[in-house]
């Protein structure tokens, strides 16, 4: 398989761009952000790769261009199949139309800027385009918690759901319940190098974990944690799929019995071979610490979102999001072919 980008194309040829869009509802939403990619970069191919447990998409489109892929994955949040999504939408660009370039967002996403112009600067400067950063943390036994950033326990124990999870029960707020969560939360502390406990609070719930005895990790090769939003020229998407999370690699079978793996397998993956290429994120996010989840970008937010660099901005809402979708709409539409 070629991996060399100067072997596949000639100066001056147009990228060959994909972007997969990872979706669980509002179609009409889906198609807006669709419309938009494609008339921000008018060559570019765009798989909506889409989860659909509650809401159907269209199976065909009238646009050669675009493509709608029910993966039939249950990807609900920071779940294995959220990565295994991905990585079959990314076989399926591959597949289909052999790109240079392929890009993630999701379908809360939306272009801030010319594509097209991105695109270029995207092959031009080589390598990935994400956030990564290296994931350190000492486990103490006893009542003193450990030491960097637990995230990382999130891939060196091997997770276990909940049976109570497993039946979709979620605790109820009564004086057993919160007794319960008190005794299992100090267990978890006092026995933190052997034994973790997570509630994945917007996805599968409770989960119970045991500290795995190896892992792929290493002072050369260390976790990284990092947004699941990317964009990764073809050497890297070759050496993705076939070597580093191909079907039985060790970070593919790690991976499956973590929690939450989109915010690490693949910023792993790729920060093994490089580090990211300097570029402005893929989607730039302002993150609501209180609630726990992005903001949602109204046209107050246009000239920041503009000066940012990032090609996509995230979340956009249907109704509190129009204006500043309009204004998008306005500056990153690609100029007319001559």
């Amino acid at each position: 398989m070629t991996t060399n980008p100067d072997a596949r194309r000639d100066a001056g040829d147009p990228v060959r761009a994909a972007y997969v869009v990872l979706t669980h509802d509002d179609w009409n939403q889906a198609a807006r952000l669709v419309r938009a990619i494609r008339s921000s970069s008018p060559d570019a191919y765009v798989l909506v790769a889409h989860d659909a447990r509650t809401t159907p998409f269209p199976s065909a489109t009238t646009d050669p261009h675009v493509e709608v892929l029910a993966h039939g994955l249950a990807t609900d949040w920071g779940s294995w199949e959220l990565v295994e999504a991905t990585l079959l939408a990314f076989e399926h660009v591959r597949d289909r139309v052999d790109p240079d370039l392929v890009c993630l967002v999701s379908g809360r996403d939306y272009p801030v800027r010319r594509l097209d112009e991105w695109e270029a600067e995207a092959v031009a400067a080589g390598g990935w385009i994400g956030e990564a950063r290296e994931l350190h943390y000492t486990p103490h036994w006893g009542r003193r918690r450990g030491e960097g950033d637990d995230q990382l326990t999130r891939y060196t124990y091997r997770w276990f759901r909940s049976p109570a999870a497993r039946l979709g029960l979620r605790p109820g707020a009564g004086a057993a319940n919160r007794l319960w969560r008190r005794i299992r939360g100090a267990v978890a502390l006092r026995a933190e190098p052997l034994l973790g406990v997570r509630v994945v609070t917007r996805g599968r719930g409770l989960h119970y974990g045991v500290r795995r005895l190896r892992t792929p990790f290493s002072d050369e090769r260390p976790c990284f944690g990092g947004s699941q939003w990317i964009a990764l020229g073809r050497p890297e998407l070759d050496r993705l799929l076939d070597e580093d999370l191909a079907a039985g690699s060790p970070l593919r079978r790690l991976y499956r019995r973590s929690v939450i793996p989109d915010e690490s397998a693949l910023v792993t993956a790729l920060s093994w071979n490089a580090p990211p290429n300097g570029m402005p994120p893929v989607t730039q996010v302002q993150w609501d610490v209180a609630e726990d989840r992005p903001t949602t970008r109204t046209l107050a937010d246009l000239e920041a979102l503009r000066a940012s660099g990032s090609p996509f901005c995230r979340k956009v809402d249907p109704r509190e999001s129009a204006e500043l979708m309009d204004a998008l709409d306005r500056v990153t539409r690609a100029a007319p072919a001559v």
